[in-house]
C-alpha cells in the first residue's frame, strides 16, 4: 500500500520523460511506446479506479471528500416587466415602492404602514375634486398605454424601413454615362467647317456628366448619414408642459375610461354664487314644505270599508259615516278582526274552541260571526289558535289581505325600525298643527288628548288634584269656542264640533306644558307608542317562546329554546355591563352643588 504514491510518480515522470524527448526531438518512436506500455501493463498492481478512488479518499476529512457546495441559494422570482416610466413624477415622501410575491409593485407608506395598489402622488395646493390625474397613478391604463405604443413604434419602425428601401432604389443612376453623339474613328476625316459643332456636342456632353455627379455624391451622403443615424439611438426633448399634456387625465376622460366598468348616474347639485341666493333658495323651499300636506310613510297600508248603514238610520240621519278608515300596523289579527267586523258588519266574532289528539298542535279555534263558521286556526295554545283563526277569517273576509299584510312577515327588528323611521314624518309638524290628529289617525299615533292623558300620568306629583275641564260656547260668528283647562293653564280654539275642539286644545296645552319642545315628533318620543314598547315586547318574547316549544323533537334537546336562551343571557350581561358604576363624582372646591332636590325635574308645571 505505501508503494502505491511511488508507483504513481515513477509513472508521471517517465511520461514527463517522454513528453521532453518528444519535445526535443520532434517526433518519437513508435515501438518504444509499445514498450512502454508493455512494461506498464506488466506491473503486478491490477486495481480498478473505483478503488483506487476509494484509496485516495480514505485518510481525507469529511468536508474534503464530498464535493462543495454553492455558497448561495437559487430561486425564481416573479416581476413585472416595467413600461412607461414618467420621470417627471416622483414618489411622496414617505412612500416607497415594494415588489409583491405576485409580481405586481406595491407602494408603501412606512410610516403608517399603508398599502396602495396604485402609485400615490402629491397634491400639493391643487383641488382634489378638479386635479387632472396623472396616467401613472392609474396602473392598467399605463401599462395598455405602454403596449400600445410599442405596437405603434414597430410598426412605423417597419414603414420607415420600407419608404428608405423605396427611396434609395427610385434615386439609383444606371453606371451607363450618356456617350458623345459623334464617334471618331481613324478613318474619319472631319472638316474645318464642322469642327464647331462638333467642339459645341462635346462641350455639352461633358457639361451633362459635371451636372450629374453632384446629384450621386448627395444621394451617398444622405444614406450615409441616415445609416449612421440608426446607429446612434434616438434621443428626445420633453417639457414639463408637454409632459403634463401627454401623462395627465382631464374628469372627463378619466369617467370616458371608467365607464368601460363602472357604472355613474347624474345627481343633481344645486351651487349658487352668493349666500344671500342661497338664503333665499332655502327659505322659499321651507315656504313650499309647509305648505304641502305631509304624506305617510313608505309601507304604510290602510283598510278602507263601507259601513252597513239600516235603512231607517240612513233616512233620518243622511249625515251617517258611510266609510271607515283602518290602519292595521302595529295591531294583531284579532284586533283587526273585532274592528272590522264590528264597524262593517255590526257584529260580534266567538270563538270555538276544541282540543285536538296532536301533541303538535293540541288547540284549535273556529271564528264565527252571525251564526257562520269563517276560519279555523290550530296553535300549541289557545291564543295561537285565535290568532290563526282570526288570519284565516280576515283571508276569506278581505281576500287582499293575504297579498298586501298577512304574507308580509317581517321580524321584529325591521318592525322596529320602520316604527322609528315613521316618526321622521311628524318632525316636520308643529305641535299646534290642526291636521295632526287626522295625521295620527292615520298612522295608529296616539291622538293628542291620549298623549295629554299619557303626559299628566307619568309626570310625578300629579294625583287626583289634577283635573281636566272642559267647555264649549257658541261665539257671535256662529263659530264653536272650545275651552280646556289642566291645573292652572287654559287653553281656547275655535272649532267645529266637541271632538276636533278637545284635540286641538289638548295641542295646546301640550305646548304650554312643553315650551321647549316644538314639533309633535319629539312629543311621540316622549308619550308615544315606542315610548312604552317594554311591554310589548315583553309579551311578544313569551309569544316567541310559546311557539318554539313546538318545535322539540322527542328524545332531543330544543335547541331553539337554547339559543333563545343563550341571546338572553348575552343581552343581559350587557345590561349589566352597561350599568356598571365607573366611580364617585367628586366636585372641585370651588363650585357649589345645588342645595334643592333634583326629583322633580321631570314634573312638568302644572
Amino acid at each position: 500500500m505505501r508503494m502505491l504514491p511511488i508507483l504513481r510518480l515513477d509513472i508521471i515522470s517517465n511520461a514527463n520523460q517522454k513528453a521532453d524527448n518528444f519535445s526535443e526531438n520532434g517526433d518519437t518512436n513508435r515501438q518504444n511506446g509499445e514498450a512502454d506500455n508493455e512494461e506498464y501493463e506488466s506491473t503486478d498492481l491490477d486495481l480498478d479506479d473505483e478503488e483506487i478512488e476509494h484509496l485516495l479518499d480514505e485518510n481525507l476529512p469529511d468536508d474534503l471528500k464530498a464535493p462543495k457546495k454553492p455558497k448561495y441559494e437559487e430561486r425564481f422570482k416573479t416581476v413585472l416587466e416595467e413600461k412607461r416610466h414618467n420621470h417627471f413624477e416622483v414618489l411622496p415622501e414617505g412612500w416607497v415602492q415594494v415588489t409583491h410575491n405576485s409580481g405586481m409593485p406595491l407602494y408603501l407608506h412606512r410610516k403608517t404602514r399603508v398599502i396602495s395598489t396604485s402609485r400615490p402622488y402629491f397634491l400639493g395646493t391643487g383641488s382634489a375634486r378638479k386635479h387632472a390625474i396623472p396616467v401613472g397613478s392609474i396602473p392598467c391604463l399605463n401599462y395598455r398605454r405602454a403596449l400600445d405604443e410599442e405596437t405603434e413604434a414597430e410598426l412605423q419602425k417597419s414603414q420607415e424601413l420600407v419608404k428608405s428601401n423605396e427611396i434609395i432604389a427610385s434615386e439609383v443612376i444606371p453606371a451607363e454615362i450618356n456617350k458623345c453623339p459623334f464617334e471618331f474613328s481613324t478613318n474619319n476625316v472631319v472638316e474645318d467647317n464642322n469642327s464647331e459643332g462638333i467642339h459645341d456636342n462635346v462641350s455639352v456632353a461633358i457639361n451633362v456628366r459635371e451636372s450629374v455627379a453632384p446629384k450621386v455624391k448627395a444621394t451617398a451622403n444622405s444614406t450615409e448619414k441616415d445609416k449612421l443615424r440608426k446607429l446612434v439611438p434616438a434621443a428626445k426633448i420633453i417639457t414639463v408642459h408637454e409632459n403634463i399634456q401627454k401623462e395627465s387625465l382631464t374628469p372627463d376622460q378619466f369617467n370616458e375610461y371608467c365607464r368601460r366598468l363602472f357604472k355613474f348616474r347624474v345627481i343633481r347639485v344645486l351651487r349658487f354664487r352668493s349666500w344671500n341666493a342661497r338664503r333665499k333658495f332655502t327659505k322659499n323651499r321651507k315656504h313650499l314644505k309647509n305648505i304641502q300636506r305631509p304624506t305617510l310613510p313608505d309601507g304604510t297600508k290602510l283598510i278602507k270599508f263601507p259601513i252597513l248603514v239600516p235603512t231607517g238610520e240612513a233616512n233620518a240621519n243622511p249625515r251617517t259615516r258611510k266609510e271607515w278608515i283602518m290602519n292595521p300596523s302595529g295591531k294583531s289579527y284579532v284586533c283587526i278582526l273585532h274592528e272590522y267586523v264590528q264597524h262593517a258588519l255590526k257584529k260580534q266574532p266567538t270563538y270555538e274552541f276544541k282540543e285536538l289528539q296532536n301533541a303538535a298542535t293540541p288547540y284549535s279555534a273556529t271564528v264565527s260571526i252571525n251564526d257562520l263558521k269563517y276560519g279555523t286556526g290550530y296553535g300549541t295554545s289557545k291564543r295561537q289558535a285565535k290568532s290563526e283563526a282570526a288570519r284565516e277569517t280576515l283571508e276569506i273576509l278581505i281576500p287582499e289581505m293575504k297579498d298586501k299584510i298577512t304574507g308580509v312577515k317581517q321580524d321584529k327588528s325591521a318592525v322596529a325600525k320602520s316604527n322609528q323611521k315613521d316618526l321622521s314624518v311628524f318632525d316636520d309638524i308643529k305641535i299646534e298643527d290642526p291636521r295632526v290628529a287626522e295625521f295620527c289617525n292615520k298612522t295608529t299615533e296616539p291622538s293628542p288628548h291620549a298623549i295629554l292623558l299619557t303626559c299628566l300620568q307619568r309626570n310625578f306629583g300629579l294625583g287626583d288634584d289634577v283635573h281636566i275641564n272642559y267647555e264649549i260656547n257658541r261665539t257671535s260668528n256662529k263659530k264653536n269656542e272650545f275651552t280646556m283647562t289642566v291645573g292652572k293653564h287654559t287653553a281656547k280654539v275655535l272649532c267645529k264640533n266637541k271632538r276636533e275642539g278637545k284635540q286641538l286644545a289638548s295641542q295646546a296645552i301640550l305646548q304650554i306644558l312643553h315650551p321647549h319642545i316644538k314639533t309633535w315628533g319629539s312629543l311621540l318620543r316622549l308619550y308615544g307608542n315606542n315610548s312604552i314598547k317594554t311591554f310589548k315586547e315583553k309579551k311578544m318574547e313569551e309569544q316567541e317562546i310559546t311557539v318554539l316549544q313546538s318545535k322539540a323533537a322527542i328524545n332531543q334537546p330544543n335547541y331553539a329554546i337554547l339559543n333563545k336562551l343563550k341571546a338572553e343571557m348575552l343581552k343581559l350581561a350587557e345590561k349589566n355591563k352597561s350599568v356598571q358604576s365607573k366611580g364617585t363624582f367628586v366636585p372641585p372646591n370651588d363650585i357649589d352643588l345645588p342645595s334643592s332636590s333634583g326629583s322633580n325635574l321631570n314634573n312638568v308645571d302644572l
